[in-house]
């Protein structure tokens, strides 16, 4: 956001206020919720909703007495979605990402053959002999690397049993190839919205990920960092931080609003 020597105009302020108080969670408030999440006077919050619900951005149930989005503000949700490319919105994060770890970054989004498409790699040239497999444009099954993993855990349990009935590639004499291990491991990703890998694409590597989430919190991308060990074991906090911190700014950034 622009920093600007000038005052915003209370009203619209006011306005935003309004339409911020509703959530994917609660999207039909009542007047009394709406003043109270809105923090304003009740007559005020009458006025404003008034005016909004006058030019299509919401609209009131007579029947409830409740307000809930109108389907103008919808159309400009629709608009935004639309013109919103997480490969474009990303870069910028992961560009700082890879300077502040200075280690080889990537990112994966999912495709429908529900294979992992790696979309963007800023690698790290330093690698003291150990060289990452991961090029832009390649596809690989869900159950490969980092990525893969963190994007197979959001999917529906039919993809994921339809992923597990498949034999499982023994990449590397530590690849977790036992099903109901990766099953336990899939849930562990879910609550912790973050998976660390060691050895088991590429012996003497560390890979770290997280998920993208979109506006309808889905998750629609994974970015990681991956490095070799002797680097990385003394900061895997530091960057597990960081990948976190990342994600969630390319998630907002692509309308996810976490539910409260």
């Amino acid at each position: 956001m622009r920093e600007i020597n000038m005052s915003s105009i209370r009203a619209i302020d006011r306005a935003i206020d309004v339409l911020e108080a509703f959530t994917l969670n609660k999207s039909t408030l009542t007047i009394e919720e709406l003043s109270q999440l809105s923090k304003l006077p009740k007559n005020t919050a009458y006025r404003i909703l008034y005016t909004l619900e006058r030019r299509g951005l919401i609209q009131y149930d007579p029947e409830t007495l409740t307000y809930s989005p109108g389907l103008r503000l919808i159309e400009f949700g629709l608009l935004k979605t639309s013109m919103l490319d997480v490969h474009q919105e990303a870069e910028p994060f992961l560009n700082e990402l890879h300077l502040q770890t200075n280690q080889t970054v990537l990112m994966a989004v999912r495709e429908n053959q529900g294979q992992v498409f790696y979309s963007l790699k800023k690698e790290n040239e330093n690698y003291e002999g150990l060289k990452v497999t991961a090029h832009v444009g390649v596809r690989r099954p869900f159950l490969y690397g980092v990525l893969g993993p963190v994007l197979l855990a959001y999917q529906p349990d039919e993809i994921i049993e339809r992923v597990l009935s498949e034999p499982i590639e023994q990449i590397t004499p530590f690849t977790v190839t036992d099903k109901e291990l990766v099953r336990q491991r899939l849930l562990q990703i879910r609550k912790d919205r973050f998976f660390v890998e060691l050895n088991e694409t590429d012996i003497g590597v560390i890979g770290m990920s997280a998920p993208i989430f979109g506006l309808d919190g889905q998750a629609i991308a994974a970015i990681g960092v991956v490095g070799p060990e002797i680097q990385l074991n003394d900061r895997l906090e530091e960057i597990k931080q960081l990948i976190q911190s990342t994600a969630e700014k390319i998630s907002s950034r692509m309308g996810y609003r976490p539910a409260e």
